[in-house]
């Protein structure tokens, strides 16, 4: 136990000591209660009793007998003895009587206030030094029980309100302190130095229960029984330290996007090389030579690894998956942290409209991106910060005798300041290995994938452009409404209309009788059709009217599905329809009207293409067309839905509950022809289907059933 909680002891042996080994005069006021030793000279006086508030013992020195303070030292009541009489004995120098004199004692020279000494003394002993502003200095005790204050610019003779030296020990948030010492600024070193010696010497004091003070006992964390002092239980362990720093840190990483923003982010990793650029004697490209969208992106995915993160961010402090389960109350993630699936928290805002073969980086990129982006989101995060990311929880080990949460925030200043200094301490040291969270074996969701079928990947991001694509390399014109985007054939019978809303893009084609300007057909696709599905119908559309035109004139009679039953797709009969769901689950299907009553009914359009989940609320997507669809139109479907080639997609886009019914991969590179430029020096594109077939992932669940494509009706 620190020897400043030792309580006083019998606050009498300083005078005494001094009164009978060195022979001072002694005086005794009885009314007052006060006794008094003074030099031989008269020229250091030393007082006990109740003589200003705080001030049990006091110390004087003039330069002439009975004369003016040159400086003054007080002692409260309760401070431990031998300090006191450690400084006094720094006043008996040896010297004879009749050399007493201001020209000769060291306490009476001008000029030998040492603070910063004392102060040095004190962090050399294991203090902290707590800092300050305008000639303060401040230290701490390691328990927080004690602190030190210097104030270089302080009054000469201001003892009691703001002087040049306070020592002080008891809890801070407690009013006033349990003991203090007070030193004006000429107090000589020898006097300073005596005192912060006796202080810090490790040597125990001992002491009888009586002179204890038992509250202070107990926030040293002792309390006193018939056998001595005896430890009560530590107020957290090792172990809720560890489990604060992982809910603050997974607290940090899981709003990211609110700590850091898309442009930090990119300023941040604007000099930074990408690894993949890194393996040859070549130039190499840093995030900052990128095209501005591609910067921009990369971004975006790097925040949404960073906050995907922490979910699993617990690992990196040594805690496991478990931990985090019977802790989850301490944690972010409350259903147990790694079970939470990824992406459920991704950056807000418009994603660039970056075709994903044209991207210079790739998944590992991005896992570097975000280690770096990591460790600058935990540098910038102010003591304060790492406070407000646990103080509200409660402490793991503990609990009140009836069973209530005992919460960081209800520990004692004394208790909770060092446990959020070395929270603060772990939260920090992490920074130094941040890239260890999307290191091999973590796990880390790809931001870049391929997905297999494409009718279950989603629309993409890039579905506003990707399917006029074929219209304008087919040089048909484009227009831009006021109600959307209007791309018009060559022969001017033709016209498709992209419709922008809240949701994405919707697609139509109307194809007009040449002789009457009436339609004869039309295909529309809705805002959540995946762009390829999309983008290979106008590819038919495009190549049937600049080669064969009259083959979009009149309706398939028969044929053009032959993809579907190619592909084992199931065909059945119901009244008044015909339809064909995908093998292995209704999670696609193609349905045809074949009777008048079944239109009489409602059963508009003739042709319906759906997939995924189209409940309500559900990502799925359908596509409507009229009877008169050609055949290049339908061929162009089915090959579409049947397609085993995986598509690229950004892995947050990926509808979550049609995840467990694709097959998906990291999407994979190849190094692209050197290009001259730096920036392309670099660039990879996908491998285009030419990869590995991707089969389920080993951590995927059983698959289970989506719900049966719901059937649209006008």
């Amino acid at each position: 136990m620190p020897r400043y909680l030792a309580g006083a002891g019998s606050r009498t042996a300083p005078l005494a000591r001094h009164a009978l080994v060195f022979h001072w005069p002694r005086n005794y006021n009885r009314e007052l209660d006060q006794t008094f030793v003074s030099s031989p000279d008269h020229r250091i006086r030393i007082a006990s009793g109740q003589l200003d508030p705080g001030a049990w013992w006091r110390i004087s020195a003039a330069r002439e007998p009975l004369g003016k303070p040159q400086w003054m030292a007080a002692f409260s009541k309760d401070i431990p003895e031998e300090f006191v009489t450690a400084a006094i004995d720094s006043l008996i120098v040896p010297m004879p009587t009749t050399d007493w004199t201001g020209e000769k004692h060291p306490a009476l020279k001008n000029g030998q206030f040492n603070g910063d000494a004392a102060m040095d003394a004190l962090v050399a002993a294991g203090w902290r030094h707590m800092g300050g502003l305008g000639g303060v200095r401040r230290a701490e005790s390691p328990d927080g029980l004690a602190r030190a204050v210097l104030r270089r610019d302080a009054d000469p003779l201001d003892l009691m309100g703001h002087c040049a030296l306070a020592i002080e020990a008891g809890p801070e948030d407690a009013g006033e302190p349990y003991w203090q010492a007070l030193f004006t600024a000429d107090t000589p070193a020898l006097v300073t130095d005596a005192f912060v010696r006796s202080l810090t010497d490790p040597a125990p004091l001992r002491r009888d229960g009586e002179w204890m003070d038992e509250h202070l006992l107990a926030h040293a964390g002792y309390t006193l029984t018939e056998d001595g002092l005896v430890p009560i239980p530590p107020a957290y362990t090792d172990k809720d330290l560890t489990l604060a720093t992982a809910q603050t840190l997974s607290t940090l990483l899981a709003a990211a996007d609110g700590v850091l923003s898309v442009e930090d982010v990119m300023a941040h990793l604007a000099d930074r090389a990408l690894p993949s650029t890194q393996t040859g004697p070549g130039p190499h490209t840093t995030w900052g030579q990128l095209p501005a969208e591609q910067q921009r992106l990369a971004a975006m995915l790097t925040l949404d690894l960073v906050m995907d993160s922490a979910r699993y961010s617990h690992r990196l402090l040594g805690l496991s998956d478990t931990d985090a389960t019977r802790h989850s109350r301490s944690l972010f993630a409350p259903d147990g942290a790694v079970s939470r699936p990824a992406w459920q928290r991704t950056t807000r805002g418009r994603i660039p409209n970056t075709p994903l073969d044209s991207l210079t980086f790739t998944n590992d990129d991005l896992y570097a991106a975000a280690g770096a982006i990591t460790a600058h989101a935990i540098a910038c995060t102010e003591p304060m910060g790492v406070s407000e990311g646990f103080y509200d929880q409660p402490i793991p080990s503990r609990s009140t005798p009836d069973g209530q949460d005992v919460y960081w925030d209800d520990l004692p200043q004394h208790l909770g300041k060092p446990a959020h200094d070395e929270i603060y301490r772990r939260f920090a040291a992490v920074s130094e290995t941040a890239g260890g969270l999307f290191a091999p074996g973590m796990p880390r969701p790809a931001p870049l994938v391929a997905a297999a079928p494409a009718y279950l990947a989603g629309p993409g991001h890039t579905a506003a452009s990707t399917p006029a694509t074929p219209l304008l390399a087919a040089g048909w014109n484009f227009v831009d409404a006021p109600l959307g985007d209007i791309y018009l054939s060559p022969c001017g019978r033709i016209r498709t209309t992209a419709t922008y809303a809240a949701g994405g893009v919707s697609w139509s084609t109307v194809y007009t009788d040449p002789s009457t300007g009436d339609p004869m057909w039309h295909f529309t696709a809705d805002d959540r059709t995946p762009a390829e599905i999309t983008a290979a119908v106008h590819e038919a559309l495009a190549d049937a009217q600049a080669t064969t035109p009259a083959d979009l004139r009149y309706p398939a009679l028969s044929g053009g599905l032959e993809p579907l039953a190619e592909a084992d797709w199931f065909m059945d009969n119901v009244p008044g329809h015909i339809i064909w769901t995908a093998p292995g689950g209704e999670t696609a299907s193609v349905s045809r009207t074949i009777s008048a009553s079944a239109i009489a009914d409602g059963a508009n359009p003739h042709w319906m293409v759906c997939g995924g989940d189209l409940q309500p609320g559900g990502q799925g997507w359908y596509i409507e067309m009229a009877d008169r669809v050609p055949r290049p139109l339908l061929t162009a479907v089915a090959a579409a839905l049947t397609s085993t080639e995986p598509v690229a997609r950004l892995a947050r886009q990926i509808p979550p509950e049609h995840r467990l019914h694709l097959d998906t991969v990291p999407l994979e590179w190849r190094t692209a022809a050197p290009p001259a430029d730096r920036a392309a020096a670099a660039r990879r594109r996908p491998l285009d289907g030419k990869a590995t077939t991707p089969g389920p992932h080993p951590a995927d669940p059983p698959r289970t059933p989506l719900p049966a494509p719901r059937r649209r009706t006008p």
